[in-house]
């Protein structure tokens, strides 16, 4: 199902978590992980440094960022290093990237179409405050790809849940759901919110066609972001597949969008199912 594995790496408990995800996937299905880490460029900004210097007391002198540069580079190519053993350990085929850029955009770049990126939900932050964690929400975006979101605790994953509306996105994360479950061996959950009966028969018949008869499907009314949250939350779900982000850009910038409002107030692992950007 999928051609690579790219990993953002920041040397967070997420991102660790993102790895040994990716490598779990990566050695079942006999794929390549690529490991890549961004220096971020906006941390090079001289007048950021100014700025930065007089909040956390160091002494700002022209050229320094040459100097975080530097640090910066010797980061990277430690967890890159790192990433590189561990995999190989494990009998991963794995390559690293070091590159200067925004996070998100050069992770975004990275990927193909048929890749999946692993990330952590909540990266490394320079500063409370400074650059919080919209690196990942950017990454699920923008992506031509499936992404898959890890929070910094891992836990085994015996309850996933497919938020299923019928739409090709929604159709593609029961596909991913299924072959996973090869790799996870976990009950699959199908969730749709429905606006009658009919519906929710017609969208059970859809999911059978991908899952067969080995999944338990729910029906609900409702807001559907607040019942995804609901039933998670309810039923103990460890791992949630759905579309990412359903709604066109205007209507999405006033009234937010399913995806984005169940990642805020759900923190479970998640993998958005995309096919192709937009």
């Amino acid at each position: 199902m999928f051609k690579r594995v790219i990993v953002g790496l920041d040397g967070s408990p997420a991102s660790m978590v993102a790895t040994r995800q990716a490598f779990n996937i990566g050695k079942f299905f006999d794929i390549p992980v690529v490991g890549v880490y961004v220096i971020d460029e906006r941390l090079l900004d001289e007048s950021f440094l100014l700025d930065l210097s007089s909040i956390l007391g160091f002494t700002y002198y022209p050229g320094i960022s040459a100097r975080v540069k530097e640090v910066l580079e010797e980061q990277g190519k430690v967890l890159l290093e790192t990433f590189a053993e561990q995999g190989r350990k494990e009998g991963v085929k794995v390559s690293i990237v070091q590159i200067q850029g925004v996070p998100w955009q050069e992770i975004v770049n990275e990927a193909d179409e048929d890749d999946l990126i692993v990330i952590g939900r909540r990266g490394k932050k320079l500063l409370k405050g400074v650059f919080l964690s919209g690196n990942a929400e950017q990454i699920a975006r923008n992506a031509k790809c499936p992404v898959y979101l890890l929070p910094d605790e891992e836990k085994e994953f015996k309850k996933a849940c497919v938020a299923y509306d019928g739409r090709e996105n929604s159709h593609y994360a029961l596909q991913i759901a299924k072959t996973l479950k090869d790799l996870y061996r976990y009950e699959i959950n199908v969730l749709s919110v429905v606006e009658d009966k009919a519906q929710a028969q017609e969208l059970k018949e859809k999911a059978s066609e991908v899952l067969g008869e080995d999944f338990k499907f729910f029906a609900y009314t409702g807001i559907p972001e607040e019942k995804i949250v609901e039933f998670c939350k309810e039923n103990h779900i460890d791992l949630l597949f759905m579309g990412a982000f359903g709604k066109g850009p205007i209507k999405e910038f006033f009234l937010g969008s399913v995806t984005s409002l169940v990642l805020h107030n759900l923190n479970i692992p998640t993998l958005l199912a995309k096919k192709g950007k937009g």
